[in-house]
């Protein structure tokens, strides 16, 4: 997996099937496997599928830290957390070679949810990354995600400091998908006035273009119901 560099906390923001929680356990496993303490906040407390939290045994294999909801993987769905986020914020403030990767629920009710820690996020320096796809059957056009994300920043009290670009359909991505993913994003970047901070990339794409946002090739860890 080709690196870029993540601030000591990151934010995941978008909505529903934009890629956002297999991006967040994939940076979980990248960073880990550089030898860093990890932590991946799983925040999504309204949609009970695909949620990081849905492999614990993936990211205890690396030694990374999981906050999950409570209740997660079970047959309830309680929409509730725990406080431990609050310490490893401070933990992260005190020792900035450490990571927490924030994974935020994927519609304004998710978002909402972040809202309760977004002081302290703003005053940790906190990046925040609005997650785009150009494949998410919603948001096919770019006018149309860059108008979703003044919601999102509403409900969460948190500002996107830049795109990440996460435009791909898994086995099947080509060469030509990457591209049109890489368009459509600047493009929400340019309608956002923020800049473009990476494309994430499958392993299967076979892309040689050249980029000015750094390629970072992900495996897909987010199992479907029927793979």
């Amino acid at each position: 997996m080709i690196q870029f560099e993540l601030s000591p906390i990151t934010v995941l923001m978008g909505h529903a099937g934009a890629g956002k929680t297999n991006t967040a356990l994939g940076l979980s496993l990248a960073k880990a496997a550089e030898g860093r303490q990890v932590t991946l906040a799983d925040l999504d407390v309204v949609n009970p599928y695909f949620r990081s939290s849905d492999y614990p045994e993936l990211l205890a294999e690396s030694s990374i830290r999981l906050i999950a909801p409570v209740l997660a993987r079970t047959t309830l769905d309680t929409p509730s957390l725990t406080g431990e986020l609050d310490a490893v914020i401070a933990e992260v403030q005190s020792d900035r070679e450490q990571r927490l990767i924030i994974d935020v629920g994927g519609d304004d009710d998710g978002a909402t949810t972040i809202g309760r820690w977004s002081g302290a996020l703003r005053e940790a320096n906190a990046q925040v990354y609005y997650v785009v796809s150009a494949f998410r059957a919603l948001t096919t056009d770019p006018a149309d995600a860059a108008a979703m994300l003044p919601g999102i920043e509403e409900h969460a009290h948190l500002k996107a400091t830049a795109i990440l670009n996460t435009s791909n359909l898994g086995d099947e991505t080509t060469a030509e998908h990457v591209e049109h993913g890489r368009t459509f994003a600047r493009e929400v970047a340019r309608l956002c006035n923020l800049p473009l901070v990476a494309t994430i990339v499958p392993e299967v794409a076979g892309y040689a273009g050249v980029a000015d946002e750094p390629l970072v090739v992900m495996p897909r860890h987010v199992r479907l119901p029927w793979d």
